[in-house]
């Protein structure tokens, strides 16, 4: 079809016999009929509905893209094409005049180019390369916003949801602009909704970048030429500075849906009709995996109650993580870990409740801290308490004692016991001299953990969480306002938060009321430490006879003695020996000296050098 409109223009252009034109004129006409009656338009027919064109500006893009095919685009002036398309008389062309107005449709969308910034009756034009290509047959988006654009994975819809949509499209079609904003917490569903809401329009939706495309202004017309003739609507997250500077200058008459989402309110200087998300219940959570499992969720619907109220995904990660159905807690941990990853440092837990050696009051409280966490959704949930006690449900374990008393293995223990990811805070990462970066480098840390119910390991936490000072000057006030915000994170959390020290009396008395357990970590007795050196080798090393009596009276705490263990392991393997008590003692010796202490090597009945 485009090739009959094409062979008019040229015909026209070689003065060619006036009926020989009307004739290649009206097939080109019938073949686009044909076409629309076949409810398949032809290219030039969309774009001048999604654009609004006139016949005039419909023959100027196939003149421009006649003369862009030949080599000679310069030919084509509003001038030439006056006289080539045959229009006459001052009023019609005041009239077309107006056609290449900047507001108007050529322009506005960047269907037509020009060198010059005001067109002029001698001023050559160009098709722009995409809509030349769209006329040919080739439908691609223009390469000069794609990575301006991403895709919005918005997951399952909640049916309490459905109502909200539908109340915002309302409201919006009733706007003077086509913009709306949702706002609610971190995997509250605003995406959901947003998808929504577009789908409701007829839309697809593409989220905008709103970096890349405040760096490149001239683009936002490329833009809606793109949303229109790709049928979708823009998400843009507000929640970054330039966001909603970004809606203020550049969308207040965005021709196109664009849905602005955020966390909390934002007020503009002209009217958008806004929407409030709750943040998700334990139930929701079920009834999104429900719909994302389909007809798997029977057989898993114990383990999603857990997986509900430990997770706190929204429909995003939901739908996400049910593609990975055979191991669901496997795959929301792996999901949910990303973003924690780039905050704080992953451990692996390597050790078991078999492998710590602690007082058995000390073994209680920590398995006790592990119940809550196990038990939640039983105790809030089929038991009311959560009806009763709304607010308040993080859990907060406290340990305190010398170094190397097994403080990181007990966190490593309780992990690995929950099967969750253990993640240790860089307290040189988030701790700044700058007046309110460590509260901002708090919340990212919280932020990322809360959907992921990752276990938070805080060491040397006195460092973050100690005394709020007396207020003397703008730092102290702000660092006491520090802690507070840490105070009120840590009953929020809806995981577990283990900090670590070996100075309690370091810690804010208030702080130390609003922890759920506070455990002392005892240096180990002896017995306790010959369990320590009983655990310390593993079977397929290579051992001589070792006394552990004789070791145990090292007084020494067990990450010591691992140490100690470590290398006189070496030690042996590089005489090519079984390790034996020998090899203890010199590594003892070094580590004794290490810690600026006197080693009796006497204890051992051997040769310590």
């Amino acid at each position: 079809m485009i090739r009959l409109g094409l062979a008019w223009v040229a015909a026209r252009l070689s003065r060619t016999d006036g009926e020989a034109t009307a004739g290649l004129i009206a097939a080109y006409q019938e073949a686009r009929r044909q076409l629309r009656d076949g409810e398949s338009p032809a290219a030039i027919d969309r774009l001048s509905a999604l654009f609004q064109l006139t016949p005039f500006d419909e023959d100027l893009l196939l003149l421009c893209l006649h003369a862009q095919l030949e080599g000679e685009p310069r030919q084509v002036t509003l001038q030439t094409a006056q006289a080539l398309l045959d229009i006459g008389g001052f009023a019609l062309s005041v009239k077309i005049w107006e056609r290449l107005a900047p507001s108007a449709p050529l322009r506005r969308f960047r269907l037509i180019d020009s060198s010059e910034r005001s067109i002029m009756a001698t001023t050559p034009v160009l098709i722009d390369e995409r809509i030349g290509r769209y006329l040919m047959g080739e439908d691609a988006l223009d390469r000069r916003i794609s990575a301006m654009l991403g895709p919005v994975e918005g997951g399952p819809l909640l049916r309490r949801h459905r109502a909200l949509v539908e109340t915002l499209a309302e409201r919006l079609r009733q706007a003077a602009r086509p913009l709306a904003m949702i706002t609610g917490p971190r995997e509250s569903g605003r995406r959901a909704l947003a998808q929504a809401l577009a789908r409701g329009f007829g839309l697809g939706l593409c989220e905008v970048k709103p970096r890349l495309l405040d760096s490149a202004p001239d683009y936002l017309p490329l833009l809606a030429r793109e949303a229109l003739m790709g049928g979708f609507a823009l998400l843009i997250d507000i929640g970054q500075p330039e966001g909603q500077r970004l809606i203020e200058e550049r969308f207040a008459d965005f021709p196109v849906l664009a849905i602005a989402i955020a966390e909390g309110r934002h007020e503009f200087s002209f009217p958008v009709p806004m929407l409030r998300l709750d943040p998700l219940s334990d139930q929701d959570r079920i009834e999104l995996w429900h719909e994302a499992l389909g007809p798997q969720m029977p057989d898993k619907r114990e383990k999603i109650e857990l997986i509900a109220q430990h997770f706190r995904f929204g429909p995003r990660l939901i739908a996400a993580a049910a593609q990975e159905a055979d191991d669901l807690w496997l795959a929301c941990r792996e999901k949910a870990s990303r973003e924690l990853e780039q905050l704080a440092d992953r451990i692996i837990p390597g050790f078991g409740w078999d492998d710590i050696v602690l007082p058995l009051d000390v073994i209680h409280d920590l398995k006790a801290a592990v119940a809550q966490i196990r038990h939640s959704a039983r105790v809030y949930g089929d038991h009311g308490m959560g009806r009763k006690y709304p607010r308040g449900r993080g859990v907060s374990l406290l340990l305190s004692g010398p170094s190397g008393t097994g403080k990181t293995m007990a966190a490593e223990v309780i992990a690995r016991d929950l099967n969750l990811d253990l993640f240790r805070v860089d307290l040189s990462r988030i701790v700044s001299k700058y007046i309110g970066e460590t509260e901002k480098n708090l919340r990212a840390v919280f932020d990322a953990a809360e959907a992921s119910g990752a276990v938070l390991f805080f060491d040397e936490a006195d460092a973050l969480f100690g005394k709020r000072s007396e207020v003397k000057d703008s730092h102290d006030r702000y660092a006491n306002i520090e802690v507070s915000y840490l105070l009120q994170r840590m009953e929020s959390y809806s995981g577990l938060a283990i900090l670590a020290t070996n100075m309690k009396n370091h810690f804010d008395p208030s702080f130390m009321r609003r922890i759920r357990y506070v455990i002392d970590v005892p240096f180990p007795d002896a017995d306790s430490r010959r369990r320590i050196w009983q655990k310390a080798f593993p079977p397929e090393l290579p051992c001589a006879a070792l006394d552990f009596d004789v070791l145990a009276r090292l007084d020494i705490a067990g990450g010591n003695i691992s140490v100690i263990a470590i290398n006189a392991a070496f030690l042996a393997a590089a005489e090519n020996k079984p390790l034996g008590m020998a090899h203890i003692a010199r590594a003892a010796r070094a580590e004794y000296h290490k810690l600026d202490r006197e080693f009796r090597g006497n204890v051992f009945g051997v040769a310590a050098s």
